[in-house]
């Protein structure tokens, strides 16, 4: 499973995915119960497994390196989505008490991420109720979301069964 995951991430991404081991997603799956396929698929939407990838107020940025992450995350305000599952900071970081910079790490942004998505599909009551709200609480963008991550679960689906 190990070796097929790190394929996927390389084949999903279409580039170099970072250097955090793709252990991340099979931790976080085990602890919340969520599918790996499905965390994968998200972050795959969200940042394309780049663990240093950051959205403010929607403009993405895609840092070379963790000095220049922390030197946007310093000025940038509370609408920051932050990492590989692009947790935002201004809704969640702040409430677990995380700083914008701790949300870099991938372990912890991954599990983070996962135990969101599983508090989510709770609320919800569904996987991909779960999913849309992970995103947004609006319908529109919530569609559209589910669309992109559906079509990327399928091709995670379709790489992990070859």
């Amino acid at each position: 499973m190990y070796v097929g995951l790190v394929l996927l991430l390389f084949l999903l991404s279409g580039q170099c995915w970072g250097s955090f081991s793709p252990d991340v997603f099979t931790r976080a799956s085990s602890a919340t119960g969520i599918p790996v396929e499905l965390i994968l698929a998200v972050s795959h939407v969200e940042s394309g497994f780049q663990q240093s990838a950051i959205n403010v107020a929607g403009r993405s940025f895609q840092p070379s390196s963790r000095y220049e992450a922390e030197w946007i995350l310093k000025r940038s305000g509370d609408n920051v989505d932050i990492g590989l599952m692009q947790i935002n900071w201004g809704h969640w970081g702040k409430k677990l008490g995380l700083s914008k910079s701790e949300l870099l790490d991938p372990w912890l942004n991954v599990l983070l991420g996962a135990r969101i998505l599983e508090h989510c599909v709770r609320v919800s009551g569904s996987w991909w109720k779960g999913v849309a709200l992970y995103h947004s609480p609006h319908d529109l963008r919530q569609r559209e979301y589910v669309e992109k991550v559906w079509q990327s679960y399928r091709r995670v689906l379709v790489k992990l069964r070859k």
